[in-house]
């Protein structure tokens, strides 16, 4: 089973308008370990495909320079690869950087049941809560340590959307 991020509208950015919820699977994204700069352009993430661009550029013209094409190869695909696991956590970073907000994370197997599963509204997605008491410390009264439970699903990416902190 897959995690879908679900980000809304903010309140203060329209207000909560269902049409505009968006789904973003988390995890590896293989068209854009293919396609980098092509899959980052149809998603509108233009500084890092840009920065991507720039990347591929200078790699291939110091590896065509240095007579390390081999090498020149390998480290364009190692930045493929970092845009494959990184691609839908950039596009929900830009999406909250335009006005949308995290509001849950649903585990489904596909795009069409997470849809279902968020907007019926059943007991398969976690909400997102914001952390409004800071972490305790060994000093805060009533301080027992615990461990913390293990995430439910796997994580692909580098940063996980989970809520934890």
């Amino acid at each position: 089973m897959a995690s879908f991020l679900v980000l809304t509208p903010r309140p203060d950015n329209g207000g909560r308008n269902e049409d505009k919820t968006v789904f973003i699977r988390d995890g590896f994204a293989f068209l854009a370990l293919l396609l980098p700069f092509v899959w980052l352009l149809f998603h509108r993430l233009w500084f890092e495909a840009a920065m991507v661009l720039a990347a591929g550029v200078a790699i291939s013209a110091v590896g065509s320079y240095t007579g390390h094409d081999g090498a020149a190869g390998l480290i364009g695909f190692l930045v493929s690869l970092l845009v494959g696991l990184e691609a839908n956590h950039w596009r929900a970073a830009a999406l909250e950087r335009s006005g949308f907000e995290l509001a849950g994370v649903v585990d489904a197997h596909n795009a069409s049941d997470a849809e279902t599963i968020w907007f019926l509204g059943t007991e398969r997605f976690r909400p997102v809560l914001p952390a409004k008491n800071p972490v305790p410390t060994p000093d805060t009264p009533g301080f027992a340590a615990t461990p913390r439970p293990a995430p439910l699903g796997g994580m692909v990416g580098l940063v996980s959307h989970r809520g934890e902190n």
